[in-house]
């Protein structure tokens, strides 16, 4: 007769320990599964919130749920993205350069190409044309498609060109006020915003200038055809 081997009582006290044990671990990944996923939903919506109000020029409140967004999760380069374009809106330029860079922890090269291309325009912004020339070129080298950075680059150009030629001292207005002390001159490569937009619409002025010459040049050519 064969009989059944049965388990020593030490050794199915040991198994039920283990099936304790096991169900311990299952129930502790259960509820990190479910705190992850609520945390991710938490995320999201503040993610969503932010969106929603920057796309309503809030950019204020914006940048708050981006930043309760961070906090449950300090590392998303994404987060760290649209908190800069945020501050962009608010002329922290800094700041928002700061938070830009902490985007390239993303590995995609279309968002690395955006990320420069934005650091780009704040350094613009700031009046570093050499600076913000150079991220656009950064831009191109990843994204040679950006027609955007194609022609921040080619405006950045223009300007610093327009400075070089420019002798020292003299203003796109040709006017100049009086000053009681020498001021120190800013360097060819850097100017401030108000200059940039002076020389934005003299550039503007003299490119409709051109036109204009070009179109009474061809109409007169035309008429002397004619005849």
């Amino acid at each position: 007769m064969i009989k059944d081997r049965r388990v020593p009582r030490g050794n199915e006290a040991r198994i039920g320990s283990r099936l304790g044990k096991a169900n311990i671990i299952l129930y502790i990944s259960i509820i990190c599964t479910l705190f992850v996923q609520l945390t991710n939903a938490d995320i999201g919506s503040s993610m969503r919130r932010g969106n929603y109000l920057y796309r309503k020029g809030k950019y204020e409140e914006a940048l708050k749920k981006y930043q309760e967004a961070l906090v449950q999760e300090p590392d998303n380069p994404k987060i760290h993205y649209n908190i800069a374009r945020a501050l962009y809106k608010m002329e922290q330029y800094d700041e928002a350069i700061s938070e830009f860079q902490l985007g390239l922890l993303e590995k995609d090269k279309n968002f690395h190409a955006n990320t420069f291309y934005n650091i780009g325009n704040c350094q613009f912004k700031k009046g570093q044309l050499n600076a913000a020339i150079e991220s656009y070129k950064t831009t191109l080298l990843l994204n040679p498609e950006d027609t955007d950075a194609k022609q921040n680059l080619e405006f950045c150009l223009k300007v610093k060109e327009h400075l070089e030629n420019q002798p020292q001292g003299d203003s796109l207005s040709q006017q100049q006020q009086p000053q009681p002390q020498p001021q120190p001159q800013p360097r060819k490569s850097e100017v401030s915003r108000e200059e940039a937009a002076r020389i934005l619409q003299a550039l503007k002025n003299k490119e409709k200038e051109n036109l204009e010459k070009s179109k009474k040049k061809e109409r007169k050519e035309r008429v002397e055809k004619d005849w």
